[in-house]
């Protein structure tokens, strides 16, 4: 996946806790270029904000001209802009592009000063949200924006409506406790669609620079196509990642220092966790033998952004038919499925929310059955190229595409087979769970047909 830029237009925070610095290191830990135009100058330690320096409103036009003129940006963060001279010039320059723009509203520093001038905040509401793809208040912003109080799940859904109606497409209220021993983000998307996102809640002190990473993390996502909610989850699986480890580097607050290699473990964690349990489930699944092709079954699951099948996990063996009952003939580990694997890697690079896959048997029946439900694409082994047929390994990847240049959106592609190649159906989904819940519903109208 080529590397994509992000810009950040924000103040500078001279401790890198906050602000800018904080928002080019967590595009640097996820795999993005950063950007940055400024905004305000601080003086502030981890204690307290001194003064804050508003730069004049056409010398922060002047950045983000500059940077838009001359590199391709994916998606821009918006934090603190402080004045309306400001917020004007921002909107002029971005009111008519068409890149996704995430609204961090800073209203005030974690140690209280206001980082948004009085007189301004109508302008802010007219001129800022209604160019936020998606717009990340914390309980205290979110109550101001919508002129809410915020204490119980309703509430939360009634100041997430009034949010959208001053015009941001999509709203994530963040740090919310709903519940005891928990802390939830709660999106509400264009759709109107609700998701919670919820982790045990962690017994830290107040922290510096969380909602900067936060939206940083979702900007991010969003440079790379993740759809809305995925990135979400994911910003929201880094930071509460990232909260476990504060750095305390001077008097005051303790600092976010998101690290990628605590990144990637997550995820690799995550991956192995989540798939063993559906892997589990699938051979629970009643009947779930006669999906099992000649040539057996993997299923597979890969991290974030996945480079190579050492980054897609699967069963060692596959999963094997053993009489009407179906096993793993072996562990689940990192880059040990070739082929569905490379179906997988191929389906992502167009679509990368897609991060699991599952081969099961050719069938006439079973395609009648999906037609019910999934969406159907295939491709024809007999028009491979000579080249791509003569080099092991790069058939599937090849008919993936070809599938999906038939129609993007599918999430079953089949082929009907070549000399020496079994027919095969493999089902794509977002995580093992819903690829789970494909494989129940294929065998429960196949008992009805």
């Amino acid at each position: 996946m080529k590397r994509k830029s992000v810009l950040t237009i924000a103040g500078s925070d001279p401790t890198s806790g906050a602000g800018i610095q904080a928002d080019l290191r967590t595009f640097s830990m996820l795999g993005v270029y950063g950007c940055s135009a400024i905004t305000t100058i601080t003086v502030q330690n981890t204690t307290k904000i001194s003064k804050v320096f508003p730069l004049p409103s056409e010398l922060v036009a002047q950045q983000i001209e500059s940077v838009l003129d001359d590199i391709k940006i994916s998606s821009i963060k918006i934090g603190v802009i402080y004045d309306k001279k400001i917020i004007y010039s921002i909107n002029q320059i971005l009111k008519d592009k068409d890149i996704p723009i995430i609204v961090d509203p800073v209203f005030f520093s974690s140690t209280g000063f206001a980082l948004l001038k009085s007189n301004s905040f109508n302008h802010y509401i007219e001129k800022i949200l209604p160019l936020a793809t998606i717009v990340t208040p914390n309980l205290k912003e979110a109550e101001i924006l919508s002129k809410k109080r915020i204490y119980n799940k309703n509430s939360v859904i009634e100041s997430l409506n009034a949010i959208r109606t001053l015009g941001a497409k999509n709203v994530i209220l963040k740090g919310l406790k709903l519940k005891k021993k928990q802390t939830s983000d709660v999106l509400m998307e264009e759709t109107s669609t609700i998701s919670e996102f919820t982790n045990p809640w962690l017994q830290i002190r107040e922290n510096h620079g969380s909602g900067c990473n936060f939206s940083a993390a979702i900007t991010s996502f969003i440079s790379k196509e993740y759809r809305v909610k995925m990135a979400c989850q994911m910003a929201n699986e880094v930071l509460h990642k990232s909260l476990q480890n504060p750095i305390n580097i001077g008097k005051g607050l303790p600092v976010i220092d998101p690290n990628y290699s605590n990144y990637l473990h997550f995820f690799r964690y995550q991956v192995l966790s989540e798939l063993t349990k559906a892997i589990e489930k699938f051979q629970e699944i009643e009947n779930v033998w006669v999906l099992i092709p000649e040539t057996q079954t993997n299923f597979v699951y890969a991290i974030p952004e996945a480079s190579s099948i050492k980054d897609i996990a699967g069963v060692n063996g596959r999963i094997i038919k053993i009489g009407k009952k179906v096993r793993p003939a072996s562990y689940i580990e990192f880059g040990v499925s070739k082929h569905v694997a490379s179906g997988l890697l191929s389906y992502m690079e167009i679509e990368p929310s897609i991060r699991s896959a599952i081969n099961i048997k050719y069938d006439e029946k079973i395609l009648e059955i999906c037609k019910k439900f999934l969406i159907l694409s295939e491709y024809n082994r007999h028009f491979e190229p000579k080249n791509i047929k003569e080099k092991e390994g790069n058939s599937i990847k090849w008919g993936i595409k070809e599938a999906l240049l038939k129609n993007r959106n599918a999430n079953l592609i089949y082929h009907k087979g070549d000399i020496g190649k079994e027919p095969m159906i493999t089902l794509f989904a977002d995580n093992p769970e819903r690829i789970i819940n494909h494989v129940k519903k294929i065998i429960n109208l196949m008992a009805r047909y």
